[in-house]
């Protein structure tokens, strides 16, 4: 891994643990699943922003979800690796 790749991952990990935080205010308010549906509204509009400004690509943008997806359905917790945009490679 390079050290922008590291860089990335660790501040992956840093915003999950700031996320996390957070987290249980929401709970206290909100369904399990409304939280979920807020945050999958949220990353969907921020691809959606991103792929506008030329931040991303919609192939980065479906790597995204890709993730998402795999993070989900197919990857234990500990094997689960976060790749860099290739616009920071």
């Amino acid at each position: 891994m390079s050290t922008a790749e590291e860089r990335f991952a660790e501040n992956v990990l840093c915003c999950v643990d700031d996320l996390n935080t957070i987290l249980p205010r929401l709970a206290a308010r909100y369904e399990d699943l409304v939280i979920i549906a807020a945050l999958a509204e949220h990353v969907g509009g921020a691809l959606r922003i991103f792929i506008q400004a030329g931040i991303c690509t919609p192939e980065q943008a479906r790597r995204v979800l890709a993730h998402v997806e795999d993070t989900a359905f197919a990857r234990a917790f500990e094997d689960e690796v976060l790749e860099l945009p290739e616009s920071m490679q």
